[in-house]
C-alpha cells in the first residue's frame, strides 16, 4: 500500500469528521463576521496545531488496544459512562440556551491563535474521533502502523480540518444564517447521539 494513501485518509476523514457544525467551526465563522477573515485564519491554525498532538495520541491509543483486544471491553465501559455524562450536558445545555439568549452580555474579542489552541484542547471527541477512525481503518485494511504512515495520517489530519475551517470563515457571510440554526439546534442532536451510544452499548453489556 502506497504510504501517500495515508496522508489523504487522514485529510479526508478530518475533513468530513469537520464538516458538520461545531464548537470549532463556529468559532471560526463568528471571528470571521465579528473581527477579520485574518484572525480566523490564526484561529484555524491555532486548531490545526492541537490537531497533531491529538491525532497522534489516538493512533498510538489505537495500536495498543488492537494488539490487546482485552482492553476494549474495559474501553467500551468507561465510554459508556463518560457518554451518559455527557448527554446529561448537552441537554443540560439545551434547557440553558433560552436564558443564554435573554441575558447575553457584549463578548470580549477574541485572540485568534491563542484561542485555536485553548479551544482545540478543549474539544473532547478529538481523540476518540481520530481513535475510531484509525481502529476501522485497520480493520478494513487501509492503514498499516508505522513511523511513517502515522506521521502522514496525523499531518493530513491537520490539514484537513485547517482546510475546512478556512473555507467555514472564508464563506461565513454568505452561510451566517444558515450556520446559526443548525448551531442552535447543535445541543440537542448530540444529546441525543450520546444517548443513543449508551443505549446500544447498555443493550450490549445485557444481551
Amino acid at each position: 500500500m502506497g504510504i501517500i494513501i495515508h496522508f489523504f485518509l487522514g485529510f479526508i476523514t478530518s475533513f468530513l469528521g469537520t464538516l458538520f457544525p461545531s464548537m470549532l467551526s463556529m468559532t471560526a465563522v463568528k471571528i470571521s463576521i465579528k473581527e477579520t477573515h485574518k484572525k480566523a485564519v490564526y484561529f484555524a491554525l491555532g486548531v490545526s496545531l492541537i490537531v497533531i498532538i491529538q491525532a497522534y495520541i489516538a493512533v498510538g491509543f489505537s495500536k495498543i488496544l488492537l494488539d490487546n483486544p482485552d482492553y476494549l471491553a474495559t474501553l467500551q465501559k468507561i465510554g459508556t459512562v463518560v457518554f451518559a455524562g455527557l448527554s446529561i450536558f448537552f441537554f443540560n445545555q439545551v434547557r440553558k440556551e433560552k436564558r443564554q439568549k435573554e441575558n447575553q452580555k457584549p463578548q470580549k474579542k477574541i485572540k485568534g491563535f491563542v484561542s485555536g489552541l485553548l479551544f482545540s484542547s478543549l474539544n473532547m471527541f478529538a481523540i476518540p474521533f481520530y481513535f475510531g477512525v484509525t481502529s476501522t481503518l485497520v480493520i478494513m485494511d487501509l492503514y498499516e502502523f508505522n513511523m511513517i504512515n502515522n506521521l502522514l495520517f496525523v499531518i493530513g489530519s491537520s490539514l484537513g480540518t485547517f482546510s475546512l475551517l478556512f473555507i467555514y470563515s472564508t464563506l461565513a457571510k454568505r452561510i451566517e444564517k444558515r450556520i446559526e440554526f443548525l448551531a442552535s439546534k447543535m445541543d440537542l442532536v448530540l444529546g441525543i447521539i450520546t444517548g443513543l451510544i449508551v443505549i446500544i452499548n447498555l443493550v450490549n453489556f445485557l444481551f
